[in-house]
């Protein structure tokens, strides 16, 4: 670790962003220290979080006087910095994929916000089943990325420690994947890894599971 400190990653209690970093650390075998600040309270707009990160955001990675304020950058200085137990695959099309389907990942995001917003706020019906249909058009897309049982190809990649924890947050809101198998059998993958049970997000530990994606 540089200069002899330990790694720290600041995230937040319920971040899939911060998860997905802290994911990608025990996956590598790599120490760290998690500090973990509160968004209720503001922590994370404390002058001290701010001298870190400008932007206030999380997650952060401080390796000694290495910042790095992105996820998708953590993930990969994280397999660069600490090559033992490399992520990315060696050949270059499916490096290319890894990358990909690790920004690809996003627009997942994109479509099941609309729903949790809708579902939260007791949305119009109508704009309710547009934003849902939406998403599962989403999900098809990732029913067939996940049909050899990682995002990209048979094997765990550094693109699992970016979209598995998305994944898993459909479960958290209610989806059942029922439709989708692949997709399914990719959340019961990634759900038992123990780098992803140890780094579950705080606030998932403490409050139920919500139901406003049942209907996928």
């Amino acid at each position: 670790m540089s200069d002899g400190m330990a790694l720290k990653i600041y995230r937040g209690r319920g971040s899939p962003f911060a998860w997905r970093v802290m994911a990608c650390a025990e996956e590598k075998g790599v120490l760290y220290q998690a500090e973990t600040l509160d968004a209720s309270k503001k922590e994370h707009k404390a002058p001290e979080y701010l001298a870190i990160n400008p932007r206030g955001q999380l997650p952060s990675l401080v390796d000694g006087d290495i910042v790095v304020c992105e996820s998708l950058a953590a993930l990969l200085y994280l397999d660069e910095a600490y090559p033992e137990h490399p992520l990315l695959p060696s050949e270059r099309k499916e490096r290319a994929l890894v990358f990909q389907r690790s920004v690809e990942i996003s627009n997942l995001q994109d479509k099941a916000l609309p729903v949790l917003h809708l579902k939260r706020s007791n949305g119009d019906p109508a704009g309710v089943q547009k934003a849902i249909e939406a998403l599962k058009g989403e999900l098809k897309l990732w029913e067939e990325h996940t049909k050899h049982g990682f995002a990209v190809g048979s094997k765990f990649t550094l693109a699992d420690t970016a979209v598995g924890p998305f994944v898993l947050s459909l479960r958290r809101y209610g989806a059942s994947l029922k439709d989708y198998p692949n997709l399914a059998k990719y959340d019961e993958t990634i759900r038992a890894r123990p780098a992803f049970q140890k780094t579950v997000p705080p606030q998932w530990l403490e409050s139920p599971d919500l139901d406003w994606l049942s209907d996928v």
